[in-house]
């Protein structure tokens, strides 16, 4: 064991609580390993983050250029996109033609037909507009104002050491607020990450859109698939579901919500919403990013099933 894992082990002790020393563990990403405790406490797996000062935390559209990776991956969504309005379209209008010529002759009924045509296709063009899949430089724009509007902002934080739950639990049952569940949640000896402890957490200090990185090509499958990796023994190919750079399971599941110390915000997705509701890579993949933010305006009872939280205690 070396020195400084001693000396972490005897600042744990002095806590005074029951925490079992399973093991010494390298954690890392990218080449780049550091070594850490895994612990056990009433069953449930903790680790041991070292923090960090001076950390850079949040996204600016203006200020944080986007890796080639993810700028390849949006072209691509763009480009299908644009290939799906114009498939769409050009397939409705040879409908309705083929229903105008069954209505030859019937003047009243071909004109009915050619006014769903155009109101059709104006949808469409509508919603091809909105989606930002008229053009590389519309869709990139419709990209920056999302995360504008759901990233948290850019600045510098100092990260204590911290003893981190390895996953998220959701909550036990439905709750009436979010301030009822942050204050329940809170009430020791554990307590809950603000949003920079998080997302440093998440990011381990990499200055990345993505924890795993500035790519998307490898984990959009997965994206669009959630819970398709179900069992951990068999994550070798995964990358939402395999531990981060410090042992830990964050943001790799849009369904699931975590609760940190913050009554405005949630992290870590939207609940589904944009998935299941077919809203597209615009509003998709963002829910992804250590930064996202998923605003508690107007919200009402948490849901045992959407809610989770992950316990911390702050090393003194």
């Amino acid at each position: 064991m070396s020195e400084a894992l001693d000396a972490v082990r005897r600042r744990i002790e002095a806590l005074g609580m029951d925490f079992q020393f399973t093991k010494a563990i390298h954690t890392g990403m990218n080449g780049i390993e550091r070594e850490t405790w895994l612990l056990e406490y009433q069953g449930s797996q903790f680790v041991y983050v070292a923090g960090q000062k001076n950390v850079v935390l949040g996204w600016d559209v203006q200020q944080c250029p986007l890796g080639e990776g993810v700028l390849e991956c949006l072209r691509e969504e763009c480009a299908l996109g644009q290939d799906y309005y114009q498939d769409t379209m050009e397939d409705l209008k040879e409908y309705y033609q083929k229903q105008m010529e069954k209505a030859a002759g019937n003047t009243e009924k071909i004109e009915e037909l050619r006014q769903n045509l155009a109101e059709e296709l104006q949808n469409y063009e509508e919603e091809q507009k909105e989606s930002g899949c008229t053009g590389w430089e519309d869709f990139l724009a419709k990209w920056n104002e999302k995360l504008s509007q759901c990233l948290s902002p850019l600045r510098t934080a100092d990260i204590g050491d911290m003893l981190v739950e390895v996953d998220s639990r959701y909550i036990e049952e439905d709750l009436h607020s979010l301030p009822q569940a942050v204050e329940l949640l809170k009430a020791g000896p554990f307590t809950l990450a603000t949003e920079d402890e998080w997302e440093y957490l998440c990011n381990g200090g990499a200055r990345t859109l993505y924890r795993w990185g500035d790519a998307l090509s490898e984990v959009r499958d997965e994206i669009y698939n959630v819970g398709a990796v179900s069992n951990r023994q068999e994550i070798e190919g995964s990358i939402l579901e395999r531990p981060n750079m410090l042992g830990l399971f964050l943001a790799y599941d849009s369904y699931r919500m975590e609760i940190i110390d913050n009554i405005e915000y949630t992290k870590g997705g939207d609940g589904g919403c944009s998935l299941c509701g077919g809203d597209g890579p615009i509003h998709v993949l963002p829910c992804y990013s250590a930064f996202y933010r998923e605003a508690a305006h107007n919200l009402g009872s948490l849901s045992k099933n959407y809610y989770c939280y992950r316990r911390i205690i702050r090393l003194p």
